[in-house]
């Protein structure tokens, strides 16, 4: 079970007050796409790959740095939100890997210059001793 510890609660309470003062309205289809980062010398996620179900949901796969290739994390569901629950606007995501030695959520915000910011969390569940931690970067489609 993912578990977030208080330090983790408070950076996800902000990244909402953020992403609800800045984002725009859109719908599930605008985040469709191959996405791909805006730092090429990014040592996290290179690309991601947002793909319609075809009922309305949809799945996201995702590609980390690695060499010589990138690593395929592969496919997760996608929860979408709106502001409300009567909104049919979505414009928030969010998306859960468990690796197994650790868990990833990512949060990912839609905005209205056609770029997506996506919160890595990455919570170690391996009893290692690392120290879990997040990081936020912006892709283009």
């Amino acid at each position: 079970m993912f578990q977030i510890n208080k330090l983790s609660r408070i950076s996800l309470t902000a990244l909402t007050a953020l992403t609800l003062a800045s984002s725009a309205h859109a719908a599930t289809s605008d985040f469709v796409g191959t996405w791909t980062n805006t730092n090429a010398a990014t040592r996290g996620i290179t690309r991601l790959i947002l793909t319609p179900n075809g009922d309305g949901t949809l799945n996201v796969q995702v590609f980390g740095k690695c060499q010589p290739t990138d690593c395929d994390w592969g496919k997760a569901g996608v929860l979408t939100y709106g502001t409300s629950v009567s909104d049919t606007d979505h414009w928030l995501g969010s998306a859960v890997y468990p690796k197994g030695f650790s868990n990833t959520m990512l949060v990912m915000n839609l905005f209205p210059n056609k770029t997506l910011s996506v919160q890595s969390l990455t919570q170690f569940v391996d009893k290692s001793g690392r120290q879990n931690y997040a990081s936020r970067e912006v892709f283009r489609r």
